[in-house]
């Protein structure tokens, strides 16, 4: 068994011991996780809930937020069925620290808005008209049912894409989905930010680099108890493109971030073209220019490197101990291929590649400030270097900078070290399992292909992997215009020469329309027709809670469970193994599902017609009806993977246990040694964790922090190996990118590269560093040069605080000014909202009339002396224009909170055409809609829509121009009658 006894020594050898002692108390037993919990609780606190239960004045519920993506736990007050209270749940503090923000509460809008989808409708008119009938659930299912099979039989099952919006809750669409037959379903994660997490899925086959400031974290301490570790270490923190005290994703950022700086003196910077809120408290802002990420990060690659000197302690930048076979493979080959760039001159500055001046010259930034950030982050221990969404994940080159931020990370000793950052996708606790039903792509399928039977299994019939986009490890959706107005061609594997249609999307709690590119390139594809006069796009389905734009052009539109009526398990992203359960706390108001039921109707009905139509069905009744009788039962299978990770690290979260194997179970049975080992597997199963589990802990539970999980002690050679967290082809941090090996392999047997790669003029992907310029950038890419006089500002975007992209009727937050980009602007008008009732008892619909600058509304900063050049001042109205002939009107706020030359808007805030958006709907002609303004240009691996690469001019305009404007798009382009008109 691997090494059970951790010295104190063997602590501080690896630099992790420090302060442990002084870790917060609440030691545990081994059956007493809960008090770890009830630590964070005041007394005072728990005895009023009891009192207030005991006096039956209201039920106490956990379960897990949605209105935003950091999905913290909550706790709930429910009396006589109804939603009262909605506060943080303090027995969970990974998220929220125990409290809940505005967003939060604002649940209680969402749940009871006069704007949610009641019941079933159908399409009677154009798609886009908005013209709908109340149906039947039952004649919806059916009918729904027929299509599919209908379809199935004319092209094959994998004409049916379903698109589940955020990974949360996600997992009985896509079951059935495969299950049906097509292995085509997708997630939010195909238009997130691909390019940013593209690097860490080379090095490590994770995703998101975080900066290891999660605190309190659960931790084993050398007399093997568990303790809270409550100490900060980091002493640096650079985020680029990152806002995380808005961009609420890894919510405990923000926690965390004030934190570290307040205790432990951490310096932050914030490398912005915007003066986020982050940036305002950050001990220095840099305003970058857009699109210049992968140019500062090389700069501060090449200054390292040529600078380092291990002898003197001021220039002791590289950490030569992690650059050595064991850890890493392929170090000296990457190192050749940055370097080959450093003779070569940039045709655009006329200077040498990755040196000081010449980043200053692309970025914008002095070249003191370049060699600065090179030299602090290099000498400081522990630091994090951490890269954002918006830049680079949304620029055409942001694989460069991401691949260049690992590196930074990893040269300078910083990955998985205490203070440094933590890869949480490969920490975090697994969950779905075999509920995701992606075994059943495993499932061998015929097809006819050029006159020959050929026989493979289902998943190589995917529409992006062996179609065009081979690389898109999580496929693409910003192409599914193109997709669906010109059909899939099978370009490699098996199935080569294969061609089917892409008529059938089922599209779940997204709003493809707005949020995955340009939205007049979706129109087109929506309402797209056959010469004989029906749509390309067979059947589509939106299933939902509120009521989007996407939801315009459905043909059907099906009513979901809200966040407080369905239960899941959240999505979140510590740096440890954590899991929370989304509990229903009341039941499906109105005519809404959960979604184990629409799966399991669904299913019965699609089986009920291929009996009738096959004589035989893909779907069997032991795999939904029968063996999910609740939502109970799904979810208990989802989480029989938990946690899934491995035994690894140090301290080692579990001495009792071999070290490098896989756990799964409760952290009580594991840590009492009630498991079941498989030593050929290398797997340790414990106790299963369950929904009822979970309900006697508050909602969630945790198991201990760790860090240096790469790494793995070989009791029988005494020497460490790596491996741990590390699922790569050599178990290494791979800086020759093995997994790129397979795709180049599968285009090499077709003899054909795909279009995207041609662009680049690559025939296949380098096995190690690449660069290649962004586009719609003057200032890197000599093609783009003749533009910058006539558009001469970069556009960008960026997150309001308040809410998503689907959440603005909640008045609550319409009514909450954030970052000068959701601003108080509004015109006079009426609206419905939910409002609550004296004394907080119940939330009911009212009208209201709100007069001028009462409602916050999506607007465009611009830097003050660019403004003075145009006569513009805050609350004027402008319209912006691109290269392409696409406008956007927007009413202006003048700040000095920009670069100049930069124009930042709120996305999806704007230009908004769906009544279910309540207020924001109506100021629909002077906001805009970031995604009108887009290129129908994509990332050439991943094929993500270019979010952030886009040039525009602007200029003054009139209310009666607006008037004109936006009709014209409304109504000429999307089809909507009356929506454009004032």
């Amino acid at each position: 068994m691997a090494n059970q006894q951790i010295s104190r020594r063997s602590f501080i050898k690896l630099g992790i011991v420090a302060g442990l002692a002084v870790a917060a108390a609440a030691t545990l037993g081994i059956p007493a996780y809960e008090k770890l919990y009830l630590t964070q609780v005041p007394p005072e606190k728990i005895k009023a809930i009891k009192e207030k239960i005991k006096r039956n004045e209201v039920q106490v519920k956990y379960t897990a937020c949605v209105m935003c993506a950091a999905e913290c736990a909550l706790e709930v007050w429910v009396k006589d069925g109804r939603v009262v209270r909605i506060y943080g749940n303090p027995h969970l503090t990974y998220n929220s620290g125990g409290a809940a923000c505005a967003k939060a509460v604002s649940g209680l809008q969402l749940q009871y808005s006069p704007y949610r989808i009641q019941y079933p409708l159908k399409r009677v008119g154009e798609r886009g008209e908005g013209k709908f009938i109340r149906i039947s659930w039952e004649q919806a299912v059916d009918e729904i049912a027929s299509k599919l099979v209908q379809l199935k039989k004319k092209y094959g099952p994998e004409c049916l894409l379903t698109d589940t919006g955020d990974v949360t809750d996600r997992d009985q669409y896509w079951r059935l989905n495969f299950a049906f037959g097509s292995p085509n379903a997708v997630e939010h994660g195909a238009i997130c930010d691909t390019p940013r997490r593209h690097g860490p899925k080379l090095i490590v086959n994770g995703k998101r680099w975080e900066p290891d400031i999660l605190r309190p974290v659960p931790v084993r301490m050398p007399d093997g108890s568990i303790q809270w570790y409550n100490k900060h270490d980091a002493k640096l923190i650079i985020y680029l493109g990152w806002n995380p005290f808005t961009a609420t994703r890894i919510v405990w950022e923000n926690i965390g971030t004030v934190r570290a700086r307040a205790e432990n003196g951490c310096k932050v910077y914030v490398i912005d073209p915007g003066f986020s809120n982050t940036a305002a408290l950050a001990d220095k802002w840099f305003p970058i220019r857009p699109g210049t990420d992968a140019d500062l990060f090389a700069a501060m690659l090449r200054y390292i490197l040529e600078h380092d000197n291990p002898a003197d302690p001021r220039r002791r930048y590289i950490d030569h101990d992690v650059l050595v076979d064991t850890y890493v493979e392929g170090w000296p080959e990457f190192l050749e291929a940055f370097k080959s760039w450093w003779n070569k001159v940039d045709p655009l500055t006329g200077k040498n590649y990755f040196t000081p001046e010449w980043a200053e010259a692309r970025t914008g930034l002095p070249k003191e400030d370049i060699e600065r950030l090179a030299h602090e982050f290099g000498i400081t221990k522990p630091a994090a270097l951490i890269w954002g969404m918006q830049s680079p994940g949304h620029h055409y080159n942001g694989y460069v900078a991401s691949i260049l931020g690992c590196v930074l990370n990893i040269v300078t000793g910083n990955f998985e070290r205490i203070g440094g950052v933590i890869d949480t996708e490969i920490v975090k606790s697994s969950k779905g399992g075999t509920a995701t039903g992606k075994q059943f792509n495993s499932r061998k399928v015929k097809r006819t292909v050029n006159g020959v039977e050929v026989e493979a299994e289902q998943e190589k019939l995917h529409y992006c992997l062996y179609g065009d986009w081979p690389a898109a490890w999580d496929d693409v959706v910003g192409d599914l215009p193109r997709m669906i107005q010109e059909g899939i061609t099978l370009r490699y594997g098996p199935f080569r020469g294969h061609k089917y249609p892409i008529a059938a999307y089922i599209l779940r709690t997204g709003n493809t329309l707005v949020t995955a590119g340009p939205v007049y390139k979706f129109i087109e594809a929506f309402t797209a027709k056959k010469p004989d006069g029906t749509y390309k796009l067979e059947l589509y389905v939106v299933i939902d809670t509120i009521f989007l734009e996407s939801a315009l052009y459905a043909d059907y539109v099906l009513p979901e469970a809200s966040f407080l009526e369905r239960m899941s398990l959240s999505d979140i992203y510590p740096t440890h193994p954590v899991i929370f359960l989304r509990d229903a706390v009341v039941e499906p108001m109105f005519e809404a599902k959960k979604p184990t039921d629409i799966m399991n109707m669904l299913a019965k009905k699609i089986r009920e017609y291929e009996l009738r139509e096959f004589g035989r069905s893909d779907i069997d009744p032991k795999d939904f009806w029968e063996k999910y009788k609740s939502e109970e039962d799904f979810v208990n299978e989802m989480l029989s993977v938990a946690p899934g990770r491995p035994n690894a690290g140090r301290p080692l979260p579990f001495p009792n246990l071999p070290e490098g194997y896989t756990l799964y179970g409760t952290p009580e049975s594991l840590d009492a040694g009630q498991v079941q080992i498989d030593h050929e597997k290398k797997i340790v199963r414990g106790e299963p964790v369950t929904v009822e589990y979970l309900r006697r802990h508050y909602g969630g539970t945790m198991w201990p922090m760790s860090w240096y999980r790469y790494k793995v002690w070989d009791a029988e050679k005494k020497e460490w190996k790596s491996g741990g967290i590390l699922t790569t082809k050599t178990k290494k941090l791979e800086l020759k990118f093995h997994r790129y090996e397979g795709y180049n392999k599968l285009v090499a047997e077709a003899g054909e590269a795909p279009p995207s790669w041609k662009e680049l003029g690559w025939e296949k992907l380098p096995l190690t560093f690449y660069w290649f310029e962004t586009v719609w950038n003057p200032y890197t890419n000599p093609q783009y040069v003749k533009y910058k006089a006539e558009y001469p500002f970069q556009l960008i975007s960026a997150r309001i605080h308040q809410a998503m992209s689907g959440t603005h009727m909640c008045e609550w937050l319409a009514q909450t000014p954030a970052e000068g980009l959701w601003i108080p602007l509004s015109e006079p008008f009426e609206l419905k909202m939910a409002e609550t009732t004296p004394g907080g008892k119940a939330i009911v619909s009212v009208k209201k009339a709100l007069p001028r600058n009462m409602w916050c509304i999506g607007t465009v900063q611009i830097n003050r002396v660019d403004a003075e050049k145009y006569g513009i001042k805050t609350g004027d109205l402008i319209v912006l224009e691109n290269p392409l002939g696409r406008k956007a009107p927007a009413k202006a706020y003048v700040c000095e909170t920009v670069r100049p030359g930069v124009i930042r808007m709120g996305f999806a805030t704007g230009g908004r055409f769906a009544p279910g958006l309540g207020g924001t709907y109506m100021h629909r002609l002077y906001t805009p809609n970031h995604s009108e303004l887009l290129d129908y240009k994509h990332t050439p691996v991943m094929g993500q829509t270019c979010f952030a690469d886009m040039v525009v001019k602007i200029r003054k305009a009139s209310v009666d121009e607006l008037k004109t404007l936006l009709p014209a798009y409304y109504q000429t382009e999307y089809r909507i009658e009356g929506v454009g008109t004032a």
